[in-house]
């Protein structure tokens, strides 16, 4: 009898890019990671059913939505299932025999170059953007190129023979991102429960208070409002994460509440936090 085959998991990005961690967290380290060069890849791969699920970014903590993956959220019809807050360490990375001190341009993602901007200046190395993190660190092993580093995880490191010159190289130690993922939820305890809604309403005094109230006079807390540009000028969508499961009834009711003070309301997921 043949061996069930391993659960196929999406990501953006190249293995030892972030997102393949978060991945392993959340789903285990038996499952295959599947690198997709696009956050749009990641939800193709898994709403054609050629993935099991996926992994995506949605937000960081100093950096903000991941507006892309939002939009990708509104765009397809698959439910978020679970949520993880990953504490991202960035490290330096060098082909062996390179000292810190050669270093004067360092390869990375804009976003990982912005969360160690305060180190890279001290140190007087000029950063330069690369698609991903992890693409970055396959870049300066391959072609070893004189005073260049990248700033990627220490999986990376071990992934593509490079050395860690300094770790936890990140200006914040409040350096969190989080991951939602797409398709079955992941075997695994959760700490909360949260419900994800994104909503339409009408442009008029108080629409938007109306949908709001019915989660605070329920004593629901609103985890997150964020708004994103329709594809008509000047309309809105809105997204809001709420504290608990839509299996409690309070949660349902303020749903049902809120939905008759929208236009459109559709529910994104409700799932558990890690």
């Amino acid at each position: 009898m043949a061996e069930p085959r391993a659960r196929r998991i999406a990501f953006q990005g190249e293995p030892g890019a972030y997102g393949e961690e978060a991945l392993r967290v959340l789903h285990g380290p038996d499952v295959e990671a599947v690198p997709c060069l696009t956050f749009r890849a990641v939800f193709e791969a898994v709403a054609e059913g050629r993935v099991d699920g996926g992994v995506v970014p949605v937000e960081s903590a100093l950096g903000g939505p991941v507006a892309e993956t939002v939009d990708l959220l509104l765009e397809h019809d698959l439910a978020v299932t679970g949520e993880l807050s990953l504490r991202i360490r960035h490290c330096l990375l060098a082909p062996p025999g390179q000292a810190l001190e050669q270093v004067q341009r360092a390869l990375s993602h804009p976003q990982a170059l912005a969360q160690c901007a305060g180190y890279l200046r001290r140190r007087g190395i000029t950063p330069v953007p690369e698609t991903n993190t992890a693409i970055a660190a396959r870049k300066v092993a391959q072609e070893a190129l004189p005073h260049t580093a990248a700033i990627a995880s220490k999986l990376s490191a071990s992934l593509y023979g490079l050395t860690v010159l300094e770790e936890g190289v990140e200006d914040s130690p409040d350096n969190f991102t989080r991951f939602l993922t797409l398709g079955p939820a992941p075997e695994r305890a959760w700490a909360r429960r949260k419900t994800a809604l994104a909503f339409t309403t009408d442009n008029g005094p108080g629409a938007l208070y109306r949908v709001l109230s019915a989660f605070s006079s329920r004593g629901l807390n609103v985890a997150r409002l964020e708004s994103r540009p329709q594809r008509r000028a000047w309309e809105y969508v809105w997204c809001l994460d709420v504290d608990g499961a839509l299996e409690d009834p309070r949660v349902r009711e303020a749903v049902s509440a809120a939905q008759a003070a929208c236009i459109t309301l559709r529910v994104l997921g409700s799932y558990g936090v890690a």
